[in-house]
């Protein structure tokens, strides 16, 4: 057989075992993986955050700082208006309304040095339902210099004279006149234009100045 037709017959039988050794399955094409074929759709958009709101407090009601005051208080109040006072001392404040009301009365107007308050109370200690924690804080609203003493009235008095000084008004609240002892400091804490008042029933009274005082105790 020439050469020729024995390469052609070579190539013409391996063909055909190609052909025959390739596995017809009958099955289409394989679909296109939906993720491959078709473009990722854009993320879908995060939800809104919600955005704080800021709460409004409460409303504050506006606090009266004048205090509670009788009748005979705000003549008190008016008299004590009339003189040059830069220095209070008050002995036994009560539920300490009265001082707030006179603390207004004193300082509403405005004055170029603050006045100096100074009480003497056992507060809390001795039964009032006024603390000294809730009274100092409600002296704080008001343009003065608070000193509040929580002692018994003798120990009070000694410590005033001892660390404040004298005084241009004592306002003398407690259930009883002064003792022969208190009226002795009290002589000791007044100038000769202090004036003290006295209070008996509700009622106040102009008692005596410092220099009757001072008198009387020589």
């Amino acid at each position: 057989m020439p050469l020729r037709k024995l390469w052609n017959s070579i190539r013409g039988k391996s063909a055909t075992a190609t052909v025959s050794s390739t596995p017809e399955t009958g099955a289409s094409p394989r679909a296109a993986s939906p993720t491959s074929a078709e473009p990722r759709s854009a993320a879908a958009p995060a939800a809104p955050t919600a955005t704080p709101v800021a709460v409004a407090p409460p409303a504050r009601t506006p606090r009266n700082n004048s205090g509670t005051a009788t009748r005979d208080d705000k003549k008190l109040f008016r008299r004590i208006e009339s003189l040059s006072v830069q220095s209070v001392l008050e002995v036994c404040v009560g539920d300490g309304q009265r001082s707030l009301a006179m603390l207004h009365s004193l300082t509403h107007k405005g004055h170029s040095t603050p006045i100096h308050y100074i009480a003497i109370d056992e507060f809390e200690m001795g039964g009032n339902a006024l603390s000294l924690r809730d009274f100092h804080k409600q002296l704080r609203e008001f343009p003065a210099k608070a000193h509040l003493v929580p002692m018994t009235i003798d120990a009070g008095l000694d410590r005033v004279v001892r660390t404040y000084g004298q005084v241009d008004l004592v306002l003398w609240s407690a259930d009883q006149p002064p003792t022969p002892a208190q009226q002795n400091a009290l002589t000791r804490l007044c100038k000769p234009s202090t004036i003290v008042f006295a209070q008996e029933n509700g009622r106040w009274s102009e008692t005596l100045t410092g220099l009757t005082l001072s008198k009387r105790a020589a």
